[in-house]
C-alpha cells in the first residue's frame, strides 16, 4: 500500500518557516518521497509500520499544522500518470531510515 500524505503548515513567520522545513526534512528521513511541495508518498508493506509512522507523524507535527493521510492500494498507485514539463527535474530520495522495534 502507499501512504499519500498532504499537509498544510503555516509559513507566515520565520519560526513557522523553520518548523515547516524541519517537518519536510523529517518526512524524507521517514522514507517519504516528495511528489509536490506539500504532498509526499511512501510505500508501506505492513500494518505495524503504517501504525508506527502515524504515531510519529502525530507526535512531531507542529502545533498549527494539518496533515491528511490517504491509504492507496498498490493497484491505484501503479496506474498513476505523471506529466512533466520540459525542464522538470526528477528527484530521488535515499533509503528510509525508519527503524521499527
Amino acid at each position: 500500500m502507499i501512504l499519500l500524505l498532504s499537509f498544510d503548515l503555516p509559513r507566515n513567520t520565520k519560526d513557522e518557516r523553520k518548523q515547516a522545513a524541519k517537518y519536510r526534512k523529517r518526512l524524507v528521513e521517514l522514507g517519504f518521497m516528495m511528489k509536490q511541495f506539500s504532498l509526499y508518498e511512501r510505500e508501506v508493506v505492513s500494518e505495524q509500520t503504517k501504525r508506527r509512522l502515524i504515531e510519529i507523524l502525530k507526535s512531531e507535527i507542529p502545533d498549527t499544522g494539518l496533515i491528511t493521510l490517504y491509504q492507496l492500494p498498490n493497484a491505484v498507485n501503479d496506474q498513476q500518470i505523471t506529466i512533466l514539463g520540459d525542464n522538470a527535474i526528477l528527484k530521488s530520495v535515499g533509503k528510509p531510515r525508519l527503524i521499527v522495534i
